[in-house]
């Protein structure tokens, strides 16, 4: 089946997720996913248990194989990862780490953002795991009320062993998470700004304390995307029943002050169609300018008033064109330090 095996089957997964929500004389399997997704942050996170994680293999001059494991953490907490299909040991790759939302798996997530189709394409490594009983223990808002498991210790494991099993770039490690996938991207960037070097969150909000953010030895870029009428995770900010959270308003505002942007100072990009679910470019994107050498900070707000042109839409779980894997991508693979 060649080196994507199973990827194949991710990639057969999300064009049928894609063409089953677009028609709409079939839209049952997408509307067990958005009941799974939604139920699952309406009634609370989960009380999973456990501990990390992954860590580093080795460290100084390695010696990339050319046919590596398409697992990291085998013995503990196993993470699927795809590779490109002419991946070269002597050529150096971007790294993406995707953290789903509550109640799903790393595949997938990955599959709905449609990340499989663009590893061949894009050229990176991408790593998939799984929270404990499916979700993260981000922000007291996002989703472990019992704080036991250790995912920031996972995560930092899993990057670290990806970069000394894959030839993957140390300057060049991103993180994209959804829903509690993106508050636990965001509590990544806090405390381990030093391997991290940017984000991309969709329905994500940060710790609703600033000084929560510990320790930030480093400022991460970040693209935040969120829908106005998102029903799960509010635009204005609110509460999972869990904990409160900020507005997506306050969210971008930390991480441009976070980044030593003027916060008077941006610039407004053309409008972009991303979804499937609303017809024309419902996407407005605003660029903050005068950043820390660098750092970019851009958020994307789908405005999603306008009303969804699709019968099993979800504005918390947007189906997304394949802009949405090569865009965020793009943005992503920009950034190095």
């Amino acid at each position: 089946m060649g080196r994507l095996g199973p990827v194949e089957a991710h990639r057969a997964f999300t064009d049928g997720v894609i063409s089953t929500r677009v028609d709409r004389m079939k839209g049952l399997p997408l509307l067990q996913f958005i009941g799974l997704l939604a139920v699952s942050l309406a009634f609370g996170c989960g009380d999973g248990s456990g501990s990390s994680g992954a860590g580093a293999t080795g460290g100084g001059d390695v010696v990339f194989s050319a046919d590596p494991p398409l697992v990291l953490d085998a013995d503990e907490r196993p993470a699927e990862v795809a590779i490109p299909s002419d991946y070269d040991p002597e050529v150096t790759y971007p790294l993406l780490v995707i953290l789903h939302g509550a109640g799903v798996t790393g595949s997938i997530q990955a599959g709905f953002f449609r990340l499989f189709n663009v590893v061949d394409e894009q050229q990176f490594v991408l790593v998939y795991p799984d929270g404990i009983n499916n979700v993260w223990n981000a922000t007291d808002a996002c989703c472990d009320p019992t704080e036991s498991v250790d995912d920031v210790g996972y995560i930092s494991g899993l990057i670290e062993e990806a970069l000394v099993t894959y030839n993957t770039d140390p300057d060049r490690v991103y993180l994209m998470g959804h829903s509690n996938g993106g508050f636990m991207s965001f509590r990544m960037a806090c405390e381990r700004s030093d391997l991290v070097t940017g984000i991309v969150t969709l329905a994500a909000s940060v710790f609703q304390m600033p000084e929560d953010c510990q320790p930030a030895e480093l400022p991460v870029s970040a693209l935040m995307v969120h829908g106005t009428d998102d029903p799960t995770i509010l635009f204005e900010g609110g509460s999972t029943g869990l904990g409160p959270y900020p507005s997506a308003d306050e969210t971008v505002a930390r991480l441009a002050t976070r980044a030593g942007c003027d916060l008077g100072d941006t610039t407004a990009l053309d409008n972009i169609d991303l979804s499937e679910d609303w017809d024309g470019a419902e996407t407005e994107r605003v660029v903050y300018n005068s950043c820390d050498e660098g750092l970019q900070i851009e958020r994307w707000t789908m405005r999603q008033e306008i009303g969804c042109s699709s019968f099993t839409c979800n504005p918390h779980i947007p189906v997304f064109s394949a802009d949405w894997a090569e865009r965020t991508t793009d943005w992503l693979f920009a950034l190095s330090r």
